[in-house]
């Protein structure tokens, strides 16, 4: 009984530690994003996910890019949910507050995807 109380609490604890571990802002996710770019695990899953994404279409499935010039650079938090053979989408931030970024937002915010390498995963697209 005692065994299984204490891998509940170190499970509730590991739990508080992934939440903080999520951005909540464009600021913090180019954080945790500038410190695994550079890493062979990123660089694999975001070549990866650019064909995933160019397969789709999935920038250009709803007319975004036609909603404004200038622009948009994106943070896609990845995450996977309990008992789900995928992870997704679960947020997308920007860096500008426009009709093109709400577009994007929308576009690819629950997105199923190939689980990355390690949670959370920032994944960056900058968008024409």
């Amino acid at each position: 009984m005692r065994a299984r109380i204490a891998v509940a609490i170190v499970l509730v604890f590991s739990n508080v530690s992934f939440a903080a571990d999520v951005p909540r802002s464009y600021e913090d996710a180019k954080v945790l994003w500038i410190k695994k770019r550079d890493t062979a695990e990123y660089q694999r899953y975001a070549t990866e996910f650019t064909q995933f994404n160019n397969h789709f279409h999935l920038d250009e499935k709803d007319g975004c890019y036609a909603l404004g010039s200038g622009p948009v650079e994106l943070m896609l938090i990845i995450s996977q949910p309990d008992n789900s053979e995928f992870a997704v989408i679960e947020q997308v931030l920007s860096d500008v507050d426009n009709e093109k970024a709400r577009c994007f937002e929308k576009s690819y915010r629950g997105v199923r995807t190939k689980r990355p390498p390690f949670l959370p995963f920032v994944l960056q697209l900058g968008m024409g």
